[in-house]
């Protein structure tokens, strides 16, 4: 059987994957729809949506292409006709088909080709992705399109079969067989993201499914990254170790399996609250409150609070109560009468000296300073050394005896009494102002904090804690006030200022005696330990349950993402490319086989691309496993395909076609669409010899062109091959009619001489029926058309019935032997063929002499030059088949059409 082993391993794959394996077959690529099917279908066995998908269908040897083996050989007989796709004609005989040859159908631009190209490739099931479309221009809406086919199977005793097929209707199997070569077909082999690339049929089926793997992949990928965002967010705290919500929330993070996450009915009944819970945990707080270990616990902590407060409230006393600021002002007074009198005391000794102000305060530190370091320079000096060390201890100068005996008198001045109390008296001013600038006490609100706990314990207690923390505020509003006063040296303001409020040392004293009495009580006082334990537990329990109740919609939507991402996971793995890509990398080298080399070789030298350095491999890169043709250069090339030109790619694409079509085998007929698009002569030339060698061997050809040289190259090598060639000829009419198929229609270089014969009589039919008129200039341009082909038949005369086509334009050789029937009597024909083709040139091919009428030939004129083209053509004629003899090679083949 044809792909066994695909069939064979896609049945371990995903329902999905095996359906996306039978889309492919059919249609060639996968669609944002298909994608968007096979989504649903996982989210749905991974349990993320309960939205209806259709259902799948796998993959089958009926969907298969180019199968092979014993199948027996498919042609097609006809195609048409057809109804409702696009703006094809719906009431016209059908194309026809040659069996035992090559069929070209032709076609210019818009006149339908593409159209009935379509239908080909939608009942053979290309490999590239094509849509068949009712006529949108319809007003009525878009029909269902309706196609008529005949096709063969089997030998050449067997009889065709006819079908009506509609869309969305499964083709008929057997032309699954049938090959399509077109332009999208090139660009899955050339071009396929900018490299040059060959993908066998069963590979581009795996690859296609592979690269749809990995979308679906990027999708599940780029949500699940948006859960793990969102679940990375953490969880409310608060919540108390080792109670049934706690060890239910811990189940909540990232790293839980799947089946240990908690159900969400769970969640909701811990997070329940209800009036009888509220009332069971007052009782139960009531209860603790009387714990023996909490309440000692509390007043102990109560009292350490207390004691510092009142270590705190000494603190104030010692520095800011009445009597120490009192103290404070009379040692600045102290200080200020024994500097005065210290000040009088010099001004009496030292009146007449040079300098004033000697005896003042600063002066009298200045010298005590001198003293004490005369004392430490001149230990060795009799006293006083300030006035016996030789030197000046301030200038460092020699001491004469006027300055020895002056320092001697400042310093008995020192030594007084008057200089000494002033001193002193300063000094216990200056300790006093430094304590108390560097007192400090605790503020409002530290004091509050502080004595909280305590506060906490009773009424009692509240109205106590409230009095010391209203005295300790207090306190710090006069301590900034003696600060400041103190700052700006305004001592005599002290005495102004509020009296101290009341010590409140002997409340916290009675409060510490309270708290001592409390805890010996409760220490007496015996408990139940495992039952308040049990309490303490149950509260617990109580207080989580409430606290999740207020948080139950965060935790279940943190639960529920949580189950999303496990769910996503799974759809992930569905989407697993490892496992294609390693069947994919296996079967490419199996059928990268050295037969395919070598097919690929014969076909590049066949087409003229020998030039180019290519070398055939494998490679695979995730999901997207291709066979390469690389080109062999010597400097790095990005992309490839960049360095052929557009014809190289074109015939690349179609050794490449050809190479696989050999390697498969069989002999299925094979559709050509537009082969010679951007190929050179010499190349248009060579593919018409291969498709010509390839009906040779029994293969039916098919070609659609619009070339029309292309059409005669097919004509010559079809000839030489030994095969049929059948014409098929299609237009548009430039009404909207597209699709006509009438070989009258066929383009005028086409038709022979009896043909344009009878085209040019119709033409005078329907000159004379218009009212023609020689003396009206409108019908200048009916008359030179018509001329003109009246002089190209002249000339097609003497091609075609003269020489007997042993001489053909587009032909690149002379059949010598045709030359035995030519029928040229230059000693009558000439004249003959002289004026004929003078009298055309009056009104085509040169310029008229201006003294020339520009009247139009009369009708009868007309007539008159048609009857003599007539008779001279059925003369040429009727001396040519006396001559004729039976030349079969120059005959050629007659085509077979069922």
């Amino acid at each position: 059987m044809a792909y066994e082993k695909l069939l064979s391993w896609s049945r371990y794959r995903p329902l999905w994957q095996q359906d996306a394996l039978r889309r492919i077959a059919l249609n060639g690529e996968l669609t944002d729809d298909d994608l968007a099917e096979f989504q649903l279908h996982i989210q749905r066995a991974e349990g993320l949506s309960e939205e209806y998908a259709p259902p799948l269908a796998p993959l089958a040897a009926e969907h298969l292409s180019h199968a092979i083996g014993n199948n027996p050989k498919t042609v097609l007989a006809s195609l048409g006709p057809v109804r409702h796709v696009d703006r094809l004609s719906a009431d016209q005989p059908p194309l026809r088909f040659a069996v035992n040859g090559v069929t070209v159908v032709y076609g210019a631009n818009a006149s339908g080709k593409s159209g009935y190209c379509r239908i080909a490739k939608q009942l053979c099931r290309s490999r590239s992705t094509v849509e068949l479309r009712g006529n949108v221009y319809d007003g009525e809406g878009a029909k269902r399109p309706q196609v008529s086919v005949a096709f063969r199977v089997g030998s050449d005793d067997q009889p065709k079969e006819e079908r009506v097929w509609f869309k969305d209707q499964e083709p008929p199997v057997e032309l699954s067989r049938i090959s399509i070569f077109d332009t999208a077909t090139a660009r899955v082999y050339v071009d396929k993201k900018r490299k040059i690339e060959f993908l066998p049929y069963e590979l581009d089926l795996m690859n296609k499914m592979g690269l749809a793997s990995r979308s679906l992949d990027k999708i599940f990928k780029e949500r699940l990254d948006s859960v793990n965002t969102e679940v990375s967010i953490p969880l409310p705290t608060g919540y108390q170790e080792g109670t049934t919500v706690q060890t239910a929330l811990d189940r909540l993070r990232p790293q839980t399996d799947f089946s240990d996450i908690p159900d969400e009915r769970e969640l909701r009944a811990l997070g329940t609250w209800t009036a009888d819970m509220q009332r069971d945990i007052a009782v139960i707080e009531e209860k603790i409150e009387k714990d023996p270990k909490i309440m000692i616990r509390l007043r102990k902590e109560a009292k350490q609070a207390l004691e510092i407060v009142g270590k705190e409230i000494s603190g104030i006393e010692c520095e800011l109560a009445d009597n120490a600021i009192s103290s404070l002002g009379q040692k600045r007074r102290k200080a200020d009468d024994a500097n005065r009198a210290a000040i009088a005391a010099a001004r009496d000794l030292f009146g007449k000296e040079p300098i004033s102000d000697v005896g003042s305060e600063t002066w009298r530190q200045m010298l005590t300073y001198a003293r004490e370091f005369a004392a430490t320079a001149f230990p060795d000096a009799p006293p006083p050394r300030i006035a016996n060390g030789g030197l000046c201890v301030l200038c460092q100068q020699e001491l004469g005896k006027s300055a020895s005996v002056r320092m001697a008198t400042f310093d008995d001045y020192i030594a007084g009494r008057a200089a000494e109390e002033s001193a002193v008296a300063a000094r216990l001013f200056e300790r006093h102002r430094d304590r108390v600038m560097a007192f400090e006490i605790k503020s409002y609100s530290e004091a509050q904090t502080l004595l909280a706990g305590y506060a906490a314990l009773s009424d009692a207690c509240k109205e106590v804690a409230a009095a010391i923390v209203s005295f300790v505020k207090s306190a710090g509003n006069r301590l900034a006030t003696v600060k400041g006063i103190v700052h700006e040296d305004r001592c005599g303001d002290l005495e102004d200022i509020e009296p101290m409020p009341a010590l409140p040392a002997r409340i916290v004293e009675c409060a510490i005696n309270r708290l001592d009495i409390e805890i010996g009580e409760i220490e007496a006082d015996d408990r139940d330990d495992e039952a308040l334990t049990k309490l303490q537990v149950r509260r617990a329990e109580l207080l989580d349950r409430k606290r999740l109740s207020e948080q139950i919609e965060i935790i279940v939507a943190r639960r529920n993402r949580l189950e999303e991402r496990h769910r996503l996971d799974n759809c992930k793995r569905q989407c697993r490319t490892t496992e294609i890509t390693r069947r994919i990398t296996q079967r490419r080298r199996e059928i990268l086989t050295p037969t395919l080399k070598a097919n690929l070789r014969k076909e590049l030298e066949r087409l003229r691309l020998t030039h180019l350095p290519l070398v055939l491999s494998d490679r695979g890169q995730g999901a997207d496993s291709i066979v390469e043709i690389a080109l062999n250069a010597q400097q790095r090339v990005s992309n490839k395909s960049d360095i052929l030109s557009e014809g190289e790619q074109r015939a690349l694409a179609l050794a490449c076609f050809l190479a696989e079509l050999n390697e498969i085998g069989g002999g299925h007929a094979i559709v050509v669409d537009d082969p010679v698009s951007s190929l050179d002569y010499g190349r248009m030339q060579a593919v018409a010899e291969r498709l010509a060698e390839e009906a040779s061997k029994g293969r039916q050809v098919i070609v659609f062109t619009h070339n029309i040289m292309f059409h005669y190259m097919l004509s010559a090598a079809a000839l030489r091959a030994r095969v049929s060639l059948h014409s098929e000829w299609m237009s548009g009419a430039g009404d909207g009619r597209f699709g006509l198929i009438d070989e009258s229609r066929q383009p005028w270089q086409m038709k022979n001489v009896r043909q344009r014969l009878n085209e040019i009589g119709k033409e005078l039919g329907v000159l004379a029926g218009s009212g023609y008129n020689h003396t009206d200039r409108k019908f200048r341009p009916a008359i030179v058309n018509l001329y003109t082909k009246m002089r190209e038949t002249w000339e097609r005369i003497v091609e075609e019935v003269l020489l007997n086509n042993a001489v053909q334009r587009f032909r690149p050789e002379i059949m010598t032997q045709r030359l035995e029937e030519a029928c040229i009597n230059p000693q009558d024909d000439y004249p003959l063929i002289f004026e004929g083709m003078k009298s055309c040139s009056q009104y085509v091919g040169h310029d008229a002499a201006q003294d020339l009428s520009p009247d139009l030939p009369r009708i009868d004129r007309i007539a008159h030059d048609i009857s003599n083209l007539e008779g001279f053509a059925n003369k040429a004629m009727e001396r040519r088949k006396k001559l004729r003899k039976n030349r079969p090679y120059e005959k050629g083949v007659d085509p077979i059409l069922l």
